[in-house]
């Protein structure tokens, strides 16, 4: 039996909606959407409510382990959080003070990530953590998600001490690379909390207090095979790469996808029907279109790499104006 081409995402802490970095993705999704505040609930069931076949709304909080969470919620509803928050940020100080005004606290029921997949016999493929302080926890429930079956993890981290006795990246990063995984990147780009207006907007400024980090599984977990993974290793290297892509790591993703096929003689082939396929082929022809610009770029190259990937001609100048998928209105 072959794993689900489904990429299947849980976000733990899904106000608003789907993460930034999901909205690009049109392969075939099943995304967990967790969030613990009732009227967001609703409002989110109602948001998609014509994609919930995809996008499936749970309304309670992610913890290490199933039980009772109490969750504090702040003017800033977003910022809500059931660890005390330290006030050291300099973004909430002065008229943003009030945002972080605790206005409600409620009593909810919260379920371990590992505990959640086994009841509902789901293998997940990414996480996204945001739930304000209590990242690393949640971390310590998914460890059997983490050891067999998820590739990606896309969770805010703190450098300072933001939240009361909660770790800092430090620890969690030292987690990921214990369960096999290596930081991606940070969504960090020299903008920290500013601390008055003397900034130079062009250049960096600020402190560095918290920010996401991006964790990938190390790229040999993609050929194993384990009794408890039966996923067929193109699907896995195809997600892998989309992952990549849309997380800042282009490059990364091009390797793997070139790697598969190189090293490990794999074709694509198989899975070139589906929606997952898709989105790759358009994604890396609308990447290499980029490149193009950069001073040192080579369009023979791209054309070759994209051959070596896909085993076909890459669209390219008019061509590439001209289809309706790649220049859509």
């Amino acid at each position: 039996m072959k794993k689900s081409i489904k990429t299947t995402v849980l976000d733990a802490g899904g106000r608003y909606g789907l993460h930034p970095s999901w909205k690009p993705f049109t392969g075939e999704l099943e995304y967990y959407l967790f969030e613990p505040d009732p009227v967001e609930s609703r409002r989110l069931e109602k948001k998609y409510s014509r994609r919930a076949d995809e996008v499936k709304v749970v309304g309670c909080a992610v913890a290490e382990d199933d039980g009772k969470m109490t969750i504090n919620f702040f003017r800033n509803r977003a910022m809500s959080s059931s660890v005390v928050r330290n006030p050291i940020s300099a973004l909430f100080k002065g008229e943003r003070l009030r945002e972080v005004e605790i206005v409600e606290s409620i009593e909810t029921e919260a379920v371990s990530i590992d505990s959640f997949c086994i009841k509902n016999n789901i293998s997940l493929d990414f996480l996204k953590l945001d739930t304000e302080g209590t990242e690393f926890h949640i971390l310590q429930g998914a460890k059997k998600q983490l050891q067999e079956n998820i590739f990606g993890v896309r969770c805010e981290v703190s450098f300072d001490f933001i939240f009361e006795g909660m770790p800092l990246f430090s620890d969690v990063h030292d987690f990921m690379l214990e369960h096999g995984f290596y930081l991606l990147n940070l969504d960090y780009d020299g903008r920290g909390d500013y601390q008055n207006d003397c900034v130079r907007v062009t250049g960096r400024y600020g402190i560095l207090t918290a920010t996401d980090a991006v964790w990938m599984k190390r790229p040999e977990f993609l050929y194993e095979k384990p009794s408890c993974f039966t996923g067929d290793v193109e699907t896995r290297i195809m997600k892998y790469a989309a992952f990549c892509l849309t997380n800042n790591a282009g490059d990364v993703g091009i390797d793997i996808l070139l790697k598969a096929r190189q090293e490990h003689g794999l074709d694509f082939d198989s899975i070139n029907h589906t929606r997952l396929y898709k989105f790759l082929n358009i994604t890396i022809h609308k990447y290499f279109y980029e490149l193009k610009w950069q001073p040192g770029q080579s369009l023979k190259t791209h054309q070759e790499l994209f051959f070596q990937i896909f085993a076909k001609k890459m669209k390219e100048v008019n061509e590439f104006m001209e289809s309706d998928e790649l220049n859509p209105d």
